[in-house]
């Protein structure tokens, strides 16, 4: 549980047609001014708001083993497959999809839209932030978070959740509601070859994975329900469908 963050928000830039348009930072930086001022006067505009929040690491020993599955990577694969696609003809910057990333970005969904029912927060209130690496120093986590501009920042009813007897309740119903999508079994046999923009999302739509895109990092790309709960057919190749 977090009880006190601090998050400063800074307009750096911004692009038009393409997002990122695999721009770096400083190319970003430069369409604010018709010329560049000198480096003490490169301000950017920037608010600090205060906040709340849980922070959620799963087990690198079981993510492994659960990554290293023939049936995992393959639907991965036709994941990255569809960014692929899309990445070069949008000029957009790369991606690599791994399976945990995937895993995790779609989890932290899921548990946002079964908070809001618990915590009294709207959707669009609460925010992922991603913590994901693979290499020397792995990493596989998300925080869920909520931030004001108040000076005294947020009441509590997030931060309240993550106490025990009452994260367990929501983890368990969020994943009891991943398992079968108002929207199934369509939305779960789109899955198989991707939905959405792009069909850059498996086994997620609007009735079961997607958030207010002021929500996700990402804008509700990445997602599917399969690795998390497994698909119909195959129950066990979900991260928790064992």
């Amino acid at each position: 549980m977090v009880d006190q963050l601090r998050e400063t928000r800074v307009f750096c830039g911004f692009s038009r047609v393409k997002p990122k348009g695999g721009s770096t930072l400083t190319q970003r930086k430069s369409m604010l001014w018709k010329r560049e001022p000198e480096f003490s006067a490169s301000w950017l505009p920037a608010y600090v708001v205060n906040g709340e929040g849980i922070f959620f690491e799963f087990n690198e020993e079981k993510l492994k083993a659960w990554e290293s599955r023939a049936d995992v990577k393959s639907r991965v694969r036709a994941l990255a497959s569809n960014s692929d696609r899309v990445r070069l003809h949008r000029g957009l910057s790369d991606v690599e999809l791994i399976p945990r990333y995937v895993l995790v970005h779609t989890f932290a969904h899921l548990m946002i839209n079964q908070l809001v029912f618990d915590c009294g927060y709207s959707s669009a209130a609460l925010r992922e932030r991603l913590f994901l690496s693979i290499g020397e120093n792995p990493m596989a986590g998300v925080l869920i978070y909520t931030a004001a501009g108040d000076s005294e920042g947020t009441m509590g009813g997030l931060v309240r959740t993550g106490e025990v007897g009452n994260l367990e309740p929501s983890l368990i119903a969020a994943l009891d509601r991943a398992k079968w999508c108002s929207s199934d079994p369509v939305c779960m046999e789109l899955g198989e070859h991707g939905q959405g923009p792009g069909s850059m999302n498996l086994a997620a739509c609007h009735s079961c994975g997607l958030l207010p895109e002021t929500a996700c990092e990402v804008f509700n790309q990445f997602l599917d329900r399969g690795l998390v709960t497994g698909t119909h057919e195959n129950p066990e190749m979900g991260f928790f469908g064992i």
